[in-house]
């Protein structure tokens, strides 16, 4: 054998014993643990959800999240929150840092095309949290009959059993009722976008606010999921697929075909924490909540 055929199988077999090495490395020795809202946070980790080095629990409402914030042991790595909320509780424990943003906001009203909305009711949701004071921000709602039910869906049955003629809904549940409304013989169409209003308001380049992020504890190692949050692109069939493995229950949303045809307006997209900061800072204003300082690394 020539020195030249050996010299190139000694870098060949050295290369990859580095690369095994490094995809070694990257690969937590313990499952990563996450815990998430349902809805589109719980969308936004689709491409994690069948790798075995990965849990993710979902919870409805912000009980469980507010709880696990708010120590300085939690089981968990990775938490996904409300922006606002894992900042206020940061003082606590500050145990979990703002590592990126998530979902930039998934709110619109919907209601019959060319309703008046300075006199129909309105039928909303999220009173006190990020839906009401976005609202509010971005529209006159002063001048509105806005009524605040406990949930999305108490709103979303409020419109279509015409106790509203207007409602504030989140995607993928606007879709789902515009649906559902069709079935039952009424015409209801999206008749404004919160994040496109939100855009005009601020100036920003891009629709959309911080709503949803993605919160590490100090001490966890959480690389390998993060890298394949970034990296991993999936296609609708392929997010469908995943959809209908894991439950529509699971991930709270109406169903795969709808929960993957309103993605782009359910806005989810990876930001890390430190290029949007002026962005979180801005939203948080809105809560009264001065950005922590050590909260973004």
């Amino acid at each position: 054998m020539s020195v030249r055929k050996i010299i190139s199988l000694a870098l060949s077999l050295v290369l990859s014993v580095s690369l095994v090495a490094c995809s070694s490395s990257n690969e937590p020795q313990e499952p990563i643990k996450i815990l998430s809202p349902t809805g589109a946070p719980a969308l936004s980790l689709l491409s994690l959800y069948e790798n075995e080095n990965v849990e993710i629990e979902t919870v409805e409402g912000t009980d469980v999240l507010t709880a696990e914030l708010s120590k300085k042991d939690s089981e968990y790595d990775i938490i996904v929150a409300p922006t606002n909320l894992g900042a206020k509780l940061y003082s606590q424990a500050e145990t979990f840092n703002l590592e990126a943003v998530l979902t930039w906001g998934n709110l619109y009203l919907v209601g019959p095309e060319g309703s008046d909305l300075t006199s129909a009711s309105i039928a909303a949701f999220g009173e006190k949290a990020v839906p009401q004071l976005v609202f509010q921000y971005v529209m006159d709602t002063a001048n509105m009959n806005v009524t605040y039910y406990a949930s999305v869906q108490e709103a979303q049955q409020a419109l279509l059993t015409g106790q509203s003629e207007v409602a504030l809904l989140a995607q993928p549940v606007a879709a789902a009722t515009i649906a559902k409304a069709k079935e039952q013989g009424k015409e209801l169409s999206v008749l404004e976008d919160l994040q496109a209003l939100w855009k005009e308001k601020t100036g920003s380049d891009e629709d959309g606010y911080p709503q949803a992020s993605l919160f590490v504890r100090a001490d966890a190692n959480v690389d390998y999921a993060l890298d394949l949050l970034q990296d991993s692109e999936l296609s609708e069939d392929e997010m469908k697929e995943i959809i209908d493995k894991v439950g529509v229950d699971k991930l709270g949303v109406p169903n795969a075909e709808i929960a993957v045809n309103t993605y782009a307006k359910q806005n989810i997209r990876y930001e890390a924490a430190s290029d949007v900061k002026d962005q979180i800072e801005e939203f948080l204003n809105l809560f009264n909540i001065e950005l922590p300082e050590g909260l973004i690394k």
